[in-house]
């Protein structure tokens, strides 16, 4: 998909809300966006489904990375309506942020109130096992772009974000109530697509980071702007670099998270029963 100019982003969003709504109808409580892996148990979850492949909706930049599906599914989960987002585009792609992002802004433009985002992430910590899972208590952007510079808005002007409570803490409080193995945490967010090393490890472990990934930051930045309560959980697929002699690869995040998905699924569940 072609990058479009500032002037244009607005028109091609409108354009994307009035396609969600011609196709589904009623906007959704919930929009979530499925992360490397997700989609392996959460395709059981939704009942009274509606999908259509991502292609088919106008402007809907299209995942390509393995683990990241094509699709956008309506329908019922725990008696909410959601709309599942089978994956995500990445800057490590050579997007930019509006890209990034602009799922989520004609998701939130269309009506839905609650966005869950979630991705598959390396720990940070050894008592974080592989196959845990990390509600997100905070981030540090390291150096993933903002989707609410003046250059990536909708109308061309910077958004001025009070970041405070981004990740909505009573959402997160009600799921780790429900669920008290969730353990929340902050996310270090760098834009990839390389690992880090083993020394940036050890820096980001001293910026109280408990998990690093490569996405997601900017899609709660610009569905809080754009007015929506956030969530975002991390599937601990692997040990960060040097951390008990791990050696990421893409392989071995894909095959943590085929492993776990059962669970992966279940926690998917919770907080869709617990957004506001």
């Amino acid at each position: 998909m072609k990058t479009t100019s500032k002037a244009k982003e607005g028109a091609l969003i409108e354009e994307m809300v009035a396609a969600l709504g011609d196709r589904f109808g009623q906007a959704p409580e919930v929009g979530v966006v499925l992360g490397s892996g997700w989609s392996e148990g959460a395709g059981t979850l939704l009942g009274d489904a509606e999908e259509i492949p991502l292609a088919d909706l106008p402007h809907w930049p299209l995942p390509a990375v393995e683990g990241h599906g094509g699709s956008l599914a309506v329908g019922t989960i725990v008696g909410r309506r959601a709309a599942v987002c089978g994956g995500r585009v990445h800057a490590y792609e050579g997007r930019p942020a509006r890209e990034l992002v602009r799922g989520v802004r004609a998701l939130v433009g269309w009506g839905t109130p609650s966005i869950l985002l979630l991705n598959a992430a390396g720990s940070l910590r050894e008592e974080r096992l592989p196959g845990s899972l990390m509600p997100f208590s905070d981030h540090f952007n390291v150096n993933l772009p903002d989707p609410n510079a003046a250059d990536q808005t909708p109308d061309g002007k910077p958004v001025f974000l009070d970041t405070v409570g981004l990740y909505s803490p009573g959402w997160r409080e009600r799921l780790c109530a429900a669920r008290p193995e969730l353990e929340p945490g902050v996310y270090m967010g760098l834009r990839g697509p390389s690992y880090e090393t083993p020394t940036e490890v050890v820096i980001l472990r001293g910026h109280e980071g408990a998990a690093v990934g490569m996405s997601t930051i900017p899609e709660a930045l610009a569905a809080r702007a754009a007015g929506a309560e956030v969530m975002a959980i991390s599937l601990l697929t692997n040990f960060a670099a040097g951390i008990q002699g791990s050696a990421p690869s893409h392989e071995e995040v894909m095959d943590a998270a085929r492993a776990h998905a059962g669970v992966a699924a279940t926690v998917l569940e919770a907080a869709i029963q617990f957004a506001p």
